[in-house]
């Protein structure tokens, strides 16, 4: 019920505002609850009438960030809901670590709830995307959620114990479940994108999770960019111009079919 009365509070706010409008897209500083309580996020909606297909757009391990609400934007830009909950804002973690962490799943299911709830989304057509931290919450997502239809990986973590012969891994990260190990729980269809020259998580993290999706019966694909390394895609030393806008067109393609309607 505290869910409940919180959306429809957000959403009678949202109705009575002058949304900022760029190319297309309204955008609004929006909350969701989340584990703990109100949780902030950005939310982006096309012109346009009619239900679209709803897209979290998750950040990484430093939290909101410009790239990430550009992202968003542009995904919106091209007809979807996208909204980018902020998963870090009430809490600690301490030496625990946000891996896996249930206040940040309670979150993340907070968004989840959001975004379908919004009279502008259809909450039968459900996307995520998420990016080294979040890529590897966008497919835990799936594997949590089964209303997610698609979800998006980018450079993200399939199996810290299987990472840990390459860097030192401790705390919660080194006790999660791999999600190599979940592939019963995932429905969705899954995109992975990797760099080949990554040097904070290593290609073949990408291959152990598409080779035990695969081998499972998903519905998997695996885009790997020689000369990438880790964050190819957003501004910055480690952008690779060609890999960025090859791994954005085919972000497009693949939620267009998997959230058709």
């Amino acid at each position: 019920m505290r869910l409940g009365l919180v959306v429809l509070g957000v959403l009678a706010w949202w109705a009575g505002q002058a949304p900022v409008e760029a190319g297309g897209v309204r955008e609004a500083d929006v909350e969701y609850t989340g584990s703990e309580g109100a949780m902030p996020a950005r939310l982006y909606i096309p012109e346009g009438v009619g239900r679209r297909p709803g897209v979290l757009v998750l950040h990484g391990i430093d939290g909101p960030q410009p790239a990430i609400e550009a992202f968003a934007r542009n995904l919106t830009a091209e007809g979807f809901v996208s909204l980018t909950p902020d998963l870090f804002s009430l809490h600690e973690f301490g030496s625990e670590g946000r891996v896996d962490h249930p206040l940040v799943l309670g979150d993340l299911a907070g968004a989840l709830a959001f975004l379908k709830q919004l009279p502008e989304v259809d909450p039968a057509r459900i996307g995520v995307v998420g990016f080294s931290f979040s890529g590897r919450l966008a497919v835990l997502a799936a594997a949590l959620h089964p209303e997610i239809r698609a979800a998006v990986d980018y450079y993200g973590v399939a199996s810290f114990q299987a990472l840990a012969g390459r860097r030192e891994i401790g705390g919660r990260a080194l006790r999660s479940t791999p999600l190599t190990e979940r592939m019963g729980a995932i429905g969705a269809a899954v995109l992975i994108q990797h760099g080949e020259a990554d040097q904070t998580v290593p290609v073949e993290q990408g291959r152990l999770l598409h080779g035990a999706l695969t081998g499972a019966g998903r519905r998997s694909l695996l885009y790997t960019y020689p000369g990438a390394d880790h964050v190819f895609n957003f501004p910055g030393g480690r952008h690779h111009a060609e890999a960025a806008r090859l791994s954005w067109e085919r972000t497009l393609a693949f939620l267009r079919e998997h959230l058709a309607r």
